[in-house]
């Protein structure tokens, strides 16, 4: 599911989401040493000149506790200016800008 609001879209949708963050030279990962049984640690963008402190993994992986934590990617219309902004955030699902089933 997407939302726009105020000037941002924000989506759950995977292809989206993975077009978006590969279009900005981005890989899924997560913050090292966060994993743990069950648990598949804080998620993270990786984008280049960031990715310090950061693991790399599959974006199965990432889909799979993105969906578990009930998050969303929030991040800039690109039909405004300055919505091709490398700028973005997970958000939780349950923000109030919308209903994500």
């Amino acid at each position: 599911m997407t939302i726009q609001s105020s000037h941002r879209h924000i989506t759950t949708d995977h292809d989206e989401i993975r077009r978006w963050v590969e279009g900005h030279h981005g890989s899924p990962a997560r913050t090292a040493n966060t994993a743990t049984a069950g648990s598949a640690g804080v998620l993270r963008i990786a984008v280049p000149g960031h990715a310090v402190g950061l693991e790399h993994i599959s974006w199965h992986e990432w889909f799979t506790a993105f969906d578990g934590q009930r998050l969303a990617l929030r991040y800039p219309d690109p039909h405004i200016r300055g919505g091709t902004s490398a700028w973005f955030e997970l958000v939780h699902r349950d923000i109030g800008d919308g209903d994500f089933a």
